[in-house]
């Protein structure tokens, strides 16, 4: 979870809290404090809770917890003047801006703040693959016009911290902050930009900011700039981010957008409704709370909230995104209400505890496949990104030449193993239960894992059938009917593999391993192997089952 370190006196004296009910406090805001020095604490924020990721944010929730302030905050909103232009950025497509009036950043709000930006870029931003934020001095910002859009690598400004010009090849290459985050938005030669519109550059994201518009003591305005791969993860950075240092007195400045289809300005200021009902809410604490009493233990978290007819109608505010759903609704009233006042009741479990059915599929797999002959081995994730085929995942800053991938695959893993093996006494019959990482587009990082299970056979002679016999028992004794269909795939024999079937759905794919991967993974003997596709083997053994 993440941390930040505050100045304890300063946050004492801003909350009007000893240290010990500051304590109380935060433990029911689900963090934790730990001091650091005598002025200093460290604070453990819960991953669901970036508003709290700032001393300001911390205020806002204390200040409701002791009812001081009821309700979403009320901040003032105004026309700021500026317009920021969106271009084609396929790398990198969204980006919103806003300006901050009146942020009064002495050294320690100025520290405050940038760890709020860096603690953002590690949580909601995933290292800024998917958000990346920038902080300007606006007074520093000479155009009224920004556009953000993609340019050469040739490209010439002075980077934060750099007294000289710099190409972005230059900030690429010779940048600490280059080396780490360069990589994640360049494409064919070009890489996003936040601009002036007469040509200076302001920040190029998501690596650095320009030095020109650095942050300082007594930096009294605010221009900031969101860029990122998700909509709403850029919209609701931006809108955290000014929603906490309008809590600390500051005006919001409206940016007109041009070029975003469906963004006339920004921020957004988003807000949406999550019902819930009274019941479930009591039955799932184990309270008896009233309708009224909820809206005002709801309206202490610093939300807006109506009931009616058993109903409750939370309005989530900009600055937080994480109620979703009514057992979140039943959480915030549980933390208001404070966790050490409910009242445990005694439990009467009906059953017992039990496995997740792919843990009882792979506790049956590995059985039969003993059972069969085969010897289990376990491979490492990481492999040398030359022995894969297909989508995979390489590692950006490797270790060591033999870990530059994550296999997408275990049958790399598999032949790897078995030429490291080929000294051992022949037949060598081998299994492995364990996961691979592959490509799905619907994920945040564009990948997931997936458990499969790989069999491999290597002797003097090896076939097709060698494999299919054993490996036809064992799905036979999971309660399936396999069917084989001649197939083509790497890295196997075409007429000598097959796609394993159950039903409709492909649970595998076995075959003879062909001689040119053989030379590649320096194998002298003949293989045969078997992938099994754990995910489509549960769904269609349960399918085998309810039938």
């Amino acid at each position: 979870m993440p941390t930040i370190v505050v100045n304890k006196w300063d946050l004492l004296s801003s909350l009007k809290v000893s240290e010990g009910e500051l304590e109380d406090l935060l433990f029911n805001l689900k963090s934790e404090t730990k001091e650091v020095d005598p002025d200093h604490l460290e604070i453990e924020i819960n991953n669901d809770r970036p508003d709290l990721l700032h001393p300001f944010g911390i205020k806002r929730a204390v200040d409701g917890l002791l009812e001081r302030a009821l309700g979403e905050p009320k901040y003032e909103v105004v026309e700021s003047g500026y317009t920021l232009r969106v271009h084609q950025v396929p790398s990198r497509p969204y980006a919103l801006a806003a300006v901050v009036y009146d942020v009064k950043l002495s050294g320690e709000r100025l520290n405050e703040l940038i760890q709020f930006q860096e603690k953002l870029h590690v949580t909601v931003g995933r290292k800024r693959t998917k958000v990346a934020i920038g902080l300007h001095d606006l007074s520093k910002v000479t155009s009224k016009v920004i556009e953000y859009k993609e340019v050469p690598l040739s490209t010439k400004f002075v980077p934060l911290n750099q007294k000289e010009e710099m190409t972005v090849s230059d900030v690429l290459e010779r940048t600490d902050q280059g080396r780490a985050y360069g990589r994640i938005s360049v494409r064919d030669g070009k890489s996003p930009a936040i601009i002036e519109d007469n040509g200076s550059i302001l920040s190029v994201p998501p690596i650095i900011n320009a030095e020109k518009t650095r942050l300082e003591e007594g930096t009294k305005d605010l221009f900031v700039d969101v860029t990122g791969t998700s909509f709403e993860a850029v919209s609701f950075t931006l809108d955290l981010i000014v929603a906490t240092l309008a809590e600390g007195g500051s005006r919001i400045g409206l940016v007109k957008v041009e070029g975003l289809s469906g963004v006339a300005r920004s921020p957004v200021l988003r807000r949406y409704n999550v019902r819930a009902e009274t019941e479930y809410v009591n039955r799932r604490l184990g309270t008896s709370f009233s309708e009224d009493e909820m809206v005002r233990l709801l309206r202490m978290a610093r939300m807006e909230a109506t009931a009616s007819k058993g109903i409750i109608e939370v309005t989530v505010p900009p600055y937080r995104a994480d109620v979703l759903a009514q057992s979140d609704v039943a959480e915030e009233i549980a933390q208001v209400y404070g966790y050490r006042r409910l009242e445990p009741s005694k439990q009467r479990f009906r059953r017992p505890g039990s496995f997740l059915p792919i843990t009882s599929l792979t506790r049956a797999l590995r059985d039969l496949s003993v059972g069969a002959g085969f010897l289990e081995i376990y491979t490492f994730a990481f492999i040398r990104k030359e022995y894969l085929w297909g989508d995979f995942v390489t590692v950006a800053n490797p270790v060591t030449e033999e870990y530059t991938a994550i296999r997408n695959s275990l049958m790399p893993s598999a032949l790897l193993f078995l030429s490291r093996n080929q000294n051992a006494r022949m037949p060598v019959k081998v299994f492995e239960v364990n996961d691979v990482v592959v490509k799905d587009e619907t994920t945040d990082t564009g990948y997931r894992n997936v458990p499969r299970a790989i069999y491999a056979i290597m002797d003097y002679q090896v076939s097709y059938e060698q494999l299919q016999a054993p490996l036809h028992a064992i799905l036979e004794d999971l309660g399936l009917r396999p069917v084989y269909k001649e197939t083509s795939a790497e890295p196997l024999i075409e007429g000598r593999a097959a796609q394993i079937y159950s039903g409709d759905k492909v649970i595998g794919v076995i075959g003879e391993v062909r001689p040119e991967f053989l030379e590649k993974f320096d194998l002298r003997f003949p293989v045969v192997l078997a992938e099994i596709y754990l995910d489509s083997l549960l769904t269609a053994s349960r399918g085998n089952s309810s039938s």
